[in-house]
């Protein structure tokens, strides 16, 4: 919830969205809800707009390594949104 608020707080801020990102993959990894992942592209769409620094930039590719790997497991083991 803390990082929806710093969404809603600073809405040209990447690096909320990026708190936010990390956030959805690591309730969906430890709940094991692929549903996450799809509210986790959402947000990396949205950040995507956004201008952001090189290193943020590198911090979202990561993310979407993650994300896209948490999605490979899910689907793996027949688990769909």
């Amino acid at each position: 919830r803390s990082a929806l608020r710093s969404v809603d707080a600073a809405p040209r801020n990447a690096a909320g969205y990026l708190i936010l990102i990390e956030a959805y993959a690591e309730c969906a990894d430890k709940e094991s809800e692929p549903q996450l992942l799809e509210q986790a592209d959402y947000v990396v769409r949205d950040v995507k707009k956004l201008a952001m620094t090189p290193e943020e930039k590198e911090r979202l590719q990561g993310l979407e390594t993650r994300l896209a790997g948490l999605q490979a497991r899910f689907t793996a083991a027949g688990e769909r949104p």
